[in-house]
């Protein structure tokens, strides 16, 4: 017999198309009937894609992604291509829910399963389930179902048909034939892509699969649900124990279960034990992680106590997460380090005796010296992950944000070095130069904001290519300002006596009867004026730059300026 003593109630939410299995109070597994494709659907599909490097097949089963029909699933002998053509017509079975980016993987091995049996039409023989280990019962029920089955047909004798009449397992066997007989017509008067058979609602798959003698209660949300499983353990002669009752509440029955909290939790990547430690599992698309942590965890009176009874308590739980997240694939386990090796074998038989009890067989490999366990489930529809989470849209489920990163061209990082050359840095306020003394003059009537502006350009280095601009910009309107500031008045005797002659005219008295002649003066003598004033400017600019000259030759140049005395300037500028 099987033992599955944990299971002691199901609740079964058909308005939510969600079922729970509870033992000893907690939740073992769910069950949800949601999505375009369910796992053991027969569609009929039409082949698309031959791949002979892959040794695989696409098919369009009628969704965006194609269906994975690799090789070996595939009935007959030959290389693939004697097998199969494009556009050929196929009935194919989903045996693996579509993943991510990843299509639905199908197969041409059709099975239909039962309470007691489960239909191959495309094998031959009978199989019985090795769980059955009586070997009288196993051969009584090889004969029977040999018996009654037609030829060319493949059945399995399930777990369920052990102590059962002839009776009862050829009532199974006769819906089962019905079933693909039906999906046989109906392939022939469809069209690809098509869905020929889904499997039956989720009440009926529960109650074949989680149904028990070690069922108590069975809580359903609608009248016709509560008649439906009645009919069911009726019909299946099964514990006529079990009760039957039907929510009547306000409320949604997973909420009034507080099944909703077990849905939540399950998404959550931290789980804590009950004496202080906690898992940590992280699901990626290669593999699953689960980190053993003692946490809070210290009653113990030694550390290698502590350390086993943390590992034993994450064993259970470990088991009880897989089935309740149904994940599948490869799955790492990382337990705490222990030096005892009468401590890993207790750790191991405990893995060992708590996988036991999940259907989807997990192969679990052996404790390495790391610490580290490995171990594959088989996946069994799509993960609790998938069907009530969607990834970020923002970081698609990396858990952040990249940053723009914006990088300087190699012109523009030029440019702005050679802009910055030309700036000139005070060396704490002041330059320590006696040739330097006009400037520092100058410099201290600059205004503060000028110098502000300085300090900011060089410390925004943020973009190059746009600041090099600016200051070169600035750096202009500093020089324009300069010139236009140290522009001096220069005494002219010719000006001055031009001046006073306009004076002089401008003071002439005009008496009231004597008439005002315009003044009219000839082209070339306002040309010669505007070529002074023009040779006058230039001279007075190129004075200004010599006095503003302050930086001190090269030692290495061989033209060297020579220097006017001050005497000599002072009678210059006298003069």
């Amino acid at each position: 017999m099987r033992e599955e003593t944990l299971t002691n109630k199901i609740v079964i939410a058909e308005r939510d198309n969600i079922a729970a299995v509870i033992g000893n109070g907690k939740v073992a597994e769910f069950y949800v009937h949601r999505g375009e494709i369910i796992l053991g659907d027969v569609f009929l599909a039409q082949v698309e894609n031959i791949l002979p490097s892959i040794e695989a097949a696409f098919v369009n089963v009628g969704i965006d992604k194609m269906g994975f029909l690799h090789a070996q699933d595939v009935s007959g002998k030959g290389a693939l291509q004697d097998k199969l053509k494009p556009k050929q017509k196929l009935v194919v079975q989903v045996v693996k829910e579509p993943v991510g980016h990843k299509g639905p993987r199908v197969t041409t091995e059709i099975s239909l399963p039962g309470r007691f049996l489960v239909l191959m039409p495309n094998e031959v023989g009978v199989n019985v389930s090795k769980k059955i280990t009586s070997a009288k019962e196993r051969a009584r029920l090889k004969s029977v179902v040999n018996l009654l089955k037609p030829v060319g047909v493949g059945v399995i004798v399930r777990t369920e048909a052990e102590g059962q009449t002839e009776a009862e397992i050829q009532e199974d066997l006769e819906i089962l034939l019905e079933k693909w007989n039906n999906i046989v017509t109906a392939a022939e008067s469809m069209e690809p892509p098509s869905l020929l058979y889904r499997d039956q609602d989720l009440l009926y798959r529960v109650i074949r699969e989680a149904c028990n003698e070690n069922t108590q209660e069975i809580v359903v949300d609608t009248g016709f649900a509560l008649n439906r499983v009645q009919n069911l353990l009726q019909t299946w002669h099964m514990n006529k124990d079990i009760n039957v009752t039907l929510y009547k509440g306000s409320e949604p029955l997973l909420v009034a279960m507080d099944i909703h909290k077990e849905i939540k939790a399950a998404l959550q990547m931290k789980v804590n034990l009950p004496s202080g430690g906690y898992l940590f599992i992280q699901t990626t698309e290669a593999l699953t992680v689960i980190d053993v942590n003692s946490g809070k965890f210290t009653n113990s009176a030694t550390q290698d106590e502590t350390i086993l009874k943390t590992n034993l308590e994450a064993v259970k739980e470990i088991a009880r997460q897989l089935r309740l997240r149904n994940i599948g694939g490869m799955i790492i386990v990382d337990f705490i380090d222990m030096t005892n090796r009468i401590d890993k074998l207790a750790m191991m038989e405990a893995l060992e005796l708590a996988m036991d009890e999940d259907k989807a067989k997990p192969q679990v490999g052996q404790l390495s010296d790391l610490g580290l366990v490995e171990m594959t489930r088989h996946r069994q529809g799509q993960a609790i992950s998938e069907i009530f989470a969607k990834r970020c849209p923002h970081c698609q489920g990396n858990g952040y944000i990249m940053e723009d990163i914006k990088f300087a061209s190699s012109t523009a990082e030029g440019e702005y070095r050679a802009k910055a050359a030309k700036i000139k840095l005070p060396m704490n306020g002041k330059k320590n130069n006696k040739f330097n003394k006009f400037n520092n003059n100058q410099n201290e009537f600059k205004p503060a904001k000028e110098e502000m502006v300085q300090e900011e350009k060089l410390e925004s280095q943020s973009n190059p290519s746009i600041e090099a601009q600016a200051e070169a910009e600035e750096i202009k309107q500093e020089k324009e300002t300069k010139t236009k500031n140290s522009r001096k008045p220069r005494f002219d005797k010719k000006k001055i006596k031009k001046e006073v002659t306009n004076e002089n005219l401008a003071q002439t008295v005009v008496t009231q009867g004597a008439e005002i002649e315009p003044v009219i003066v000839p082209k070339q003598e306002l040309v010669e004026i505007k070529t002074e004033e023009v040779a006058e400017g230039n001279a007075s600019v190129k004075e200004n730059e010599k006095a503003t000259r302050t930086k001190r030759p090269n030692k290495g140049s061989s033209s060297r300026k020579t220097r006017t005395p001050r005497k000599n300037v002072k009678k210059e500028n006298e003069e």
